[in-house]
């Protein structure tokens, strides 16, 4: 497997009676796109990951003021959403993409649409810290004053967007179950004295986890603004000088027992920015004047920041992973980085869910359900240490206090 299609992963059922629905609605300074996926129908203790493509006509130059996803929830919780990201397609190949009665299980949508949609692909909204409403788990979102979320148009249909829904649920339930998620976009005319926010992804602490069963394990890595590839982040590289922050985080999932960032510069202490155990509501370092990290050379101290994830694998209080053994005797789950030495696929080498009563270890498996190892993967079984962040760019010229402040206009 390719480099640039292995780090893309970094983002099996019959597809059902799905439903996407796509209005528009006029208001005073714009308009309100609304998307509907689902309900698709999911196997017992299994996940679903689906990906679809939907045009949204006569919208050209416009920016997101502000988004609302609602993702259902069912059986007390043990049927939700594991993620949902909503795209922007900004390339030249949208009549690529499969048409919107097309529902595709693809993982991190890595083999969805065009070859060059992950990176032309541009973060517009996402669930993450949802607020329960009912059977609702609700996140909504606002752009800063003085910042902008742009709605792309691909080059090839320039008064239209194209945006592909990422859905990720999970059913840890006994019986099969279904997945639905709606989103409300609230556009306006884009402002072009507002700065652009673009997304950050570091995945490359990912590579390394590998935690066999009984066992704990950490894996640390960096992000900087050196101007390096890097196809899991918007726009496939880093920054390549200063840049604001506005927000980081971090993402784990359910055996991640610790996430902690650190700001380190030569001559420096490091700076703890965050420590935190939660996985499913992960605490954000968020800046609301911005933050300057200056670029990623020996005159500026090679200021970084430094992530750190611990995980556990039927320790430390977090349960055992299981999966289909493949090889008499062998523990199932490949790490990334022996699979990338083996020229595999990451989104293969995992260990294969058991699902109830190990009705997945079927072909090319012993049959039995076993301990496996805690490795990378799509799933919500499987696990993660990725850092995210929302950057734009500085006002040249000005100290830091204003080159970064979204509010300042000089």
């Amino acid at each position: 497997m390719s480099t640039d299609r292995t780090d893309r992963a970094v983002q099996l059922l019959t597809a059902g009676a799905l439903v996407l629905l796509v209005g528009a609605r006029a208001e005073a300074k714009g308009k309100t796109v609304t998307l509907t996926i689902g309900p698709f129908p999911i196997e017992a203790k299994r996940d679903r990951e689906v990906c679809r493509a939907v045009r949204v006509p006569s919208v050209p130059g416009m920016e997101i003021l502000s988004s609302e996803v609602r993702s259902r929830s069912f059986r007390h919780g043990a049927v939700g959403t594991h993620h949902f990201i909503a795209y922007g397609y900004r390339g030249a190949h949208s009549a690529d993409f499969p048409s919107p009665s097309t529902l595709a299980d693809d993982p991190g949508c890595n083999g969805f649409g065009p070859t060059d949609f992950f990176s032309n692909r541009v973060s517009i909204a996402a669930s993450g810290g949802e607020s329960r409403k009912g059977n609702w788990l609700v996140t909504a979102q606002a752009t800063p004053a003085g910042l902008s979320q742009p709605l792309p148009n691909p080059s090839d249909a320039p008064s239209d967007a194209l945006v592909v829904l990422n859905s990720h649920y999970f059913n840890e339930s006994p019986r099969p179950a279904r997945g639905l998620v709606r989103v409300k976009l609230h556009l306006g005319p884009a402002d072009p004295h507002k700065r652009a926010i673009r997304q950050v992804i570091a995945a490359d602490a990912c590579r390394t986890i590998d935690v066999p069963p009984g066992g704990t394990g950490t894996e640390t890595a960096t992000w900087q603004a050196d101007g390096q590839t890097n196809f899991t982040t918007e726009g496939g590289v880093n920054p390549g000088g200063d840049v604001c922050l506005l927000y980081v985080t971090g993402h784990m999932h359910k055996r991640g027992e610790r996430f902690t960032l650190d700001y380190v510069q030569e001559g420096s202490d490091p700076e703890r920015r965050l420590d935190f155990t939660d996985y499913v509501h992960p605490a954000v370092d968020y800046y609301y004047r911005g933050r300057l990290i200056h670029a990623f050379t020996a005159e500026n101290g090679w200021p970084q920041f430094r992530y750190t994830c611990d995980h556990a694998n039927g320790a430390a209080g977090k349960e055992l992973r299981m999966g289909c053994e493949v090889t008499p005797g062998v523990v199932p789950g490949v790490p990334w980085y022996e699979a990338d030495q083996l020229g595999e696929s990451v989104l293969e080498n995992h260990a294969r869910p058991c699902g109830n009563n190990a009705v997945n270890c079927t072909a090319g498996t012993t049959g039995r359900c076993v301990p496996a190892n805690l490795v990378f993967g799509p799933l919500s079984d499987d696990d993660m240490c990725i850092l995210v962040a929302a950057i734009f760019d500085p006002l040249p010229g000005l100290p830091a206090g204003q080159a970064c402040d979204p509010g300042y206009r000089p």
